[in-house]
């Protein structure tokens, strides 16, 4: 099966999230997804309480496999979430002409920004990078414990 369409290059990435242009609401939204284990309609679900910055981290309370999901965020993606924010304690975490954004808008926002790529390639790219590292680590590991 031909799976190129779902690859999303670091640079195509990259380029997106630093487009300008772009509302940072959706751009955090692009960034959560490249870097953390929530799903889109999970990400655009989320209130301003669901994001424990000081202690990097997203609470998803209707998680698909199951009801409460915390899941670990990076420090940049920390300091999007902050900027933001801002002085917000409550509403909608990603909210675009003060309603909550949308995933067609997302969507659209991000196959604009990649030429056609996918919500669903972004996330199956950043999937697909971290099991190959681990396929990778678990190699070496096995290397090194048969040259002992």
């Amino acid at each position: 099966m031909d799976a190129t369409y779902l690859h999303v290059s670091d640079l195509e990435v990259d380029t997106a999230l630093a487009d300008s242009t772009v509302p940072l609401a959706i751009r955090a939204v692009w960034q959560l997804l490249w870097e953390s284990e929530v799903r889109p309609d999970e990400a655009l679900a989320l209130d301003v309480p669901d994001a424990e910055l000081d202690d990097r981290l997203i609470v998803i309370r209707d998680a698909k496999d199951g009801d409460l999901f915390e899941t670990g965020i990076t420090a940049s993606a920390a300091g999007l979430l902050r900027e933001l924010i801002g002085p917000r304690a409550e509403g909608p975490l990603f909210t675009v002409d003060g309603r909550r954004l949308r995933r067609a808008e997302a969507a659209a926002a991000f196959r604009t920004a990649t030429g056609g790529r996918s919500l669903h390639a972004l996330r199956f790219t950043r999937q697909f990078k971290e099991r190959d590292r681990a396929l990778r680590s678990a190699t070496a590991r096995q290397a090194n414990e048969k040259s002992a």
